[in-house]
């Protein structure tokens, strides 16, 4: 059962990790704030308060002196990541005369930390009537929605938590060589780097068992099926394996290919996108789906090696078979050295 205590502790975390965030940012003297954190100010602010403030600059590009405001309400929001006076002097004298009737509640919202105190005598602020408890930061905003509804505070809760990885990500600071710590880079897979082989160790051991294999063509081969899997995701490599694996016994015919069950196939694989895994792996030609040799049987899909032509698949399975090797070597980390 979530409490209130819960809703605004949870509150009070996020948005202290989002101030730390700012706090470094500022110490480099980057005082720039991303339209989505005016956003998420605005949201904020909106079901703490219970305003209706709308972004400023989305009306009017580089709004003079004001970011948020409610006309309604008549409360305005510059909000910024420079905590100092003269940040707070500079919004005012940027108010133009329109905006002084439109809005009589003006705060300067800190993302970070305010300081300790300030001091404000004379122009600008005399005209304003602005005093330093109307320089805002999170701590602020907090301490104004301890009264409340739980439904509130549920709501402000839900939004903070989605919101809050977004806005830090915004708040991230690159390093010498302009990288950010959260990138795309880091969401995407890494290509895999294949190790060929020859063929000389695939070749010595039919050899032995005196079935001579053509060393050039399980060569080709080889390279063939290390180039389709290449340009595949892991996961889809993974799929063909398993594929390979659980391929039923019977063939699919004249050149003796491998086969799988389309209906078997969907009930042992529990998979997040299988059809789509299908999809890839038949682009790569890897993979066929075929009607029913018979009334009355399945659909089934066609395994395709390279080298077909020369039985290389029954080659391969026969030599992974005798030496008893994992597949996930060859066809996911894409290393053929054992051949």
């Amino acid at each position: 059962m979530l409490t209130r205590g819960h809703l605004i502790g949870q509150i009070v975390d996020d948005l202290a990790g989002i101030d730390a965030q700012a706090k470094q940012r500022a110490r480099l003297h980057l005082f720039d704030i991303h339209t989505h954190i005016e956003d998420f100010a605005k949201e904020v602010l909106n079901r703490a308060l219970g305003l209706g403030l709308s972004n400023l600059n989305a009306e009017h590009s580089n709004n003079p002196g004001l970011d948020l405001g409610d006309s309604t309400s008549g409360w305005a929001f510059q909000v910024t990541a420079d905590k100092s006076g003269a940040k707070v002097k500079e919004t005012l004298e940027k108010i133009d005369a329109d905006q002084r009737v439109k809005y009589t509640n003006i705060r300067v919202l800190v993302i970070g930390e305010k300081q300790g105190s300030y001091t404000f005598t004379g122009e600008p602020y005399a005209s304003f009537g602005f005093t330093p408890h109307m320089v805002w930061d999170f701590n602020d905003v907090c301490g104004r929605i301890m009264s409340l509804s739980i439904d509130k505070l549920v709501d402000l809760q839900g939004y903070i938590s989605r919101e809050t990885r977004r806005v830090r990500i915004e708040l991230e600071i690159p390093d010498e060589e302009g990288r950010f710590p959260t990138s795309i880079d880091n969401l995407i897979e890494a290509l895999p780097r294949p190790q060929l082989s020859g063929a000389a160790k695939i070749e010595a051991h039919f050899e032995a068992k005196g079935t001579p294999i053509d060393r050039t063509e399980a060569e080709k081969a080889i390279a063939e099926l290390s180039h389709r899997l290449s340009a595949l995701p892991r996961l889809t490599r993974e799929v063909f394996k398993f594929l390979l694996e659980r391929r039923d016994e019977r063939s699919t015919g004249f050149d003796d290919s491998f086969r799988v069950s389309d209906p078997k196939l969907r009930r042992i694989y529990h998979g997040d996108d299988l059809d789509g895994d299908l999809a890839l792996l038949s682009e790569a030609s890897l993979l066929s789906i075929n009607e029913p040799d018979n009334h009355g049987e399945a659909y089934y899909w066609r395994i395709h090696f390279p080298g077909a032509g020369d039985c290389f698949h029954l080659t391969f399975i026969e030599y992974v078979e005798d030496l008893k090797l994992d597949l996930r070597k060859p066809l996911v980390t894409l290393d053929f050295s054992d051949f």
